[in-house]
This record gives structure tokens, C-alpha cells and sequence, in this order.
């Protein structure tokens, strides 16, 4: 029986099987009904989504998407099976069968590099850094539909400029986590180690989508705009996913688990009695995830998050570290199994010798260092070059679940 947990899956999402929306009409209706042909065929069959819709509104858009159109074209010819959809609102989505990920990587790469200059990277639709995602629809297809039907029913403009919630809305929400089932915005995510000849994966990190919830309960409004109100309903996220995972996570056969939680949730009773109910072969194989900015704003208690992650055997990772962060941090003397260093293209851009004292901080830092937002090649390649031996994210995820043996070269490419 398959696990509601399974990553990008949900239950109460909309199955695969029913028909496209009435209001889409034309190609987004195609690819959605294409979609649902292949669902009865899968294997072999994969699908790369492009959120080119962030740039349609270019005067240019036309003429470059009709560029990208003839590019991938010239790729997918050389495969099985191809089809390509230009959606309304922009997007483009491509299926095929039998191109290699490393050949569809240099792609996806290409078609970024063409058609989202000066374009930042932003979180995703799916949850991901980036301007696309690829899929294997054996396993992946329903948040590709639900993917694309969010895309097709929400107006980007409006995404941006959403008011943040109320207090009565924070409560509004607060009581859902606590009545609801809501294993359907849990989601995991593995960290890889990629130290050995086969990258296996280190640990699985287990994190809830806000986006998700804000779809759900407050579409207009952006429950991370206030802060205040936002950690108020993290604490009951936390709490609802240690009552939700807890008689799940021991079926899981990963060597370790981590759980995104706010410090007060890690210092709380409630985590406590989660730990207690655990079976005894876990001990020591759940980890805790603590975002950087919240740790700073706890500092005065670092003595006792410390002692109290030794105490009861659970390792702590510091998450959301810049490479601005770097310089400010004693990294030789950090009390944490890990640290994650977000990869950004600046760093592919700083001086020699600010890149040679930066890769010098991760090397000799006494924390295990993960590079997070490994989704393009020179991402890769700077773990690589830095000595970072665990990674993760979306193009980590497509390269070991092919099983390809891919070359890095330092200038980012793939071979």
C-alpha cells in the first residue's frame, strides 16, 4: 500500500483520471488529455515543464518561444516519442521517451539560458527553485496535471501581490491543521551523498507546502506576509505533521529522517513525546532542521537547543545558510551535524579569491555542509569543486532516479 507521504502525492489532489477542467480549452486541454492516455502506458515516458509563462508577456515572447519550439524539437526527434504543448498561458510543456537526462539537463539549461535573462529563480509551482521541472510520468504525473492546472487557474500578477492573512484568518487556518487530515501537504525530499562511486541517499527531509495550504484556505492571501502570524501557524504545522508521520515514518527504509521545525517546536513537549513514541531502531536517525534566521533570533537559548539535541540523540541541521552567511559563521566550530549551504548563481560569479576563501569555510567546517538547490549543472559542479559531499534537489532527484553516470565538467557542463 503505497504511503501517503510519498513525495509530490496527495490524496485529496485531483485524480489523474477525471476529466480536464471546462474552463481550458484548446492545447491546455490536449496536454491534459495526453496526459491521461499515457497514464495507462507510463514507463519510459517522461514530461519536462518549462514556467516560460513568467516571461509571456515580453514583447519578444512570440518569436522566442518559436526559437525554443525548433530547439527542442531538434532534441526530442533523436528520442521515441515526442510531443510538445505551448500553453495559454505561456508555459511549455514536452513529453518524450528514450533522450538521456543528461541530454535534456543541457536542454532545459539552454532554454533558460534563452528565455529567462534577467529573470531571478524563484520557488516554483512544484516547490522547486527553478524555471522547470522534469518528471517521469511512471511515477510523477499527477502533480505534473495538478501542476499545470494551477498554472492554467492562477494569475501570476496576483500571486505577487497578495495582501497578507488576518489574524481571524490565522485562526481560521490554525483550526483546519488541527481538525484535518493534512498528510496531503506533507511532502519529502532526500539528501544524496554523492561521496562514493553510487550516490545514495544520506537522509529524507520531510517538509509541508505553505503554498499548498494557501490554494486550500486563503488563495488570495499570503500567509508568510506577516511573520508573526506565520510562526503561529508553523507551530501547528509542526505539531501536525509529528501526529501525522509518526506511525508512517517507521515503514520508510531510509537510513535517516529529518523534520523542518521551528526551534520552540523542537524545544516543546510535544516533540519530546514524539521522540518517545518512536520505535527504539530509530534512535538517532531523526534529525531536526532549524532555519538559520530563526536559530539567530533564539540565540540566547543555543546552549540548551544544544544540550537538548544531545540529550535526546537528535542531530540538528542549520538550513537556509548563504554564502554570505559563511564568512559570519565559525564554521570549524559549528555544534551541528549539518549545515545547508543554499546554491545561488552568485556564487559562480564572485572574485577568485573570495570564491577560493569561501570553498576554504566549507572545507574545514566541522558540520557536514549540503548544497541545496542542486537543479543545474554548475550547481553540481560547484559541490563538486568545493568538496561537498551531500546535495540536494530537483536535477540531484532526475539523475538518481535514471541511474546515469554523469560527468561534470568545471565549466557546469554535462557529459
Amino acid at each position: 500500500m503505497a504511503s501517503a507521504l510519498n513525495r509530490e502525492t496527495g490524496r485529496s489532489q485531483p485524480s489523474l483520471i477525471d476529466p480536464p477542467p471546462t474552463t481550458l480549452g484548446g492545447v491546455d486541454r490536449e496536454v491534459l488529455r495526453e496526459l491521461t492516455r499515457l497514464r495507462k502506458s507510463p514507463q519510459g515516458m517522461r514530461a519536462v515543464h518549462v514556467l516560460s509563462s513568467a516571461v509571456a508577456s515580453r514583447r519578444r515572447f512570440e518569436r522566442e518561444a518559436g526559437a525554443a519550439n525548433r530547439v527542442i524539437l531538434s532534441v526530442l526527434e533523436a528520442g521515441g516519442y515526442h510531443k510538445i504543448f505551448h500553453l495559454s498561458n505561456g508555459d511549455i510543456v514536452f513529453i518524450y521517451s528514450q533522450v538521456p537526462t543528461s541530454t535534456i539537463v543541457a536542454l532545459c539549461t539552454a532554454l533558460e539560458t534563452s528565455l529567462f535573462v534577467g529573470v531571478p529563480q524563484r520557488r516554483n509551482v512544484y516547490g522547486d527553485i527553478g524555471n522547470y521541472k522534469i518528471f517521469d510520468l511512471s511515477r510523477d504525473s499527477q502533480p505534473l496535471v495538478d501542476g499545470i492546472r494551477s498554472m492554467l487557474t492562477t494569475e501570476p500578477r496576483a500571486v505577487r501581490d497578495k495582501q497578507p492573512i488576518s489574524i481571524a484568518q490565522m485562526e481560521m487556518i490554525c483550526n483546519q491543521i488541527r481538525d484535518t487530515d493534512i498528510r496531503f501537504i506533507i511532502f519529502n525530499q532526500p539528501i544524496y551523498n554523492i561521496s562514493h562511486e553510487k550516490t545514495s541517499i544520506e537522509f529524507l527531509e520531510f517538509y509541508t507546502s505553505i503554498g499548498k495550504l494557501e490554494q486550500l484556505y486563503v488563495p488570495d492571501r499570503s500567509i508568510a506576509g506577516n511573520p508573526w502570524l506565520f510562526n503561529l501557524i508553523k507551530r501547528e504545522l509542526d505539531a501536525a505533521v509529528m501526529r501525522s508521520i509518526i506511525d508512517e515514518i517507521p515503514n520508510y527504509r531510509h537510513k535517516a529522517f529529518s523534520l523542518n521545525l521551528l526551534v520552540d517546536s523542537f524545544m516543546s513537549d510535544g516533540f519530546r513525546e514524539f521522540i518517545g513514541s518512536l520505535p527504539v531502531k530509530l534512535g538517532g536517525r531523526i534529525l531536526v532542521e532549524l532555519d538559520r534566521t530563526d536559530l539567530i533570533q533564539h540565540s540566547d537559548f543555543l546552549p540548551d537547543i544544544v544540550q537538548r539535541s544531545h540529550v535526546m540523540r537528535v542531530p540538528l541541521c542549520i538550513d537556509g545558510v548563504t554564502h554570505n552567511d559563511v564568512q559570519l559563521l565559525r564554521m570549524a566550530r559549528l555544534r551541528c551535524a549539518y549545515v545547508k549551504l543554499k546554491w545561488s548563481p552568485e556564487i559562480s560569479k564572485l572574485p577568485a579569491e573570495d570564491l577560493e576563501v569561501l570553498v576554504e569555510d566549507l572545507r574545514t567546517a566541522s558540520a557536514n555542509v549540503i548544497l541545496t538547490r542542486c537543479d543545474t549543472p554548475k550547481s553540481l559542479a560547484f559541490a563538486r569543486s568545493a568538496g561537498i559531499n551531500f546535495i540536494q534537489g530537483h536535477l540531484a532527484d532526475e539523475y538518481f532516479r535514471t541511474g546515469e553516470s554523469v560527468v561534470i565538467r568545471p565549466d557546469g557542463a554535462t557529459e
